[in-house]
């Protein structure tokens, strides 16, 4: 195997580990230290993800912290797909399938919940 691909993937796959968990981080945390600062009320059931985005773009700090949840929710799916073009690209197929495979039942998980 080329030791140089597989370096790559090892960063990339840290990257956006890191990524992922440093911007909700900062996100959750930058929103609910205003959110104490304010005493800002916090809704009792989360907004809908449109709502989430308009709060968050427009300096809201609670839709910070929706933002930050969410991100700190997608950055395991963005890690396997992550691994998917790793595998495939270092040219482990079986394991690029078996990571597919874990993206298509986290997607299958996912629309299954909105769904209801």
């Amino acid at each position: 195997m080329d030791t140089n691909k597989e370096r790559q993937v090892e960063h990339l796959i840290h990257h956006t580990l890191r990524a992922g968990v440093s911007i909700s981080a900062t996100l959750l945390a930058v929103g609910l230290f205003v959110v104490i600062v304010r005493d800002t009320p916090r809704p009792a059931v989360a907004p809908p993800l449109s709502e989430i985005l308009r709060l968050a773009f427009t300096a809201n700090e609670v839709g910070w912290i929706y933002l930050g949840l969410l991100l700190l929710m997608t950055t395991p799916v963005a890690l396997v797909m992550m691994l998917v073009h790793g595998y495939a690209r270092t040219g482990w197929r079986r394991f690029a399938l078996i990571a597919l495979l874990v993206l298509l039942l986290l997607g299958t998980g996912f629309a299954l919940g909105i769904r209801g």
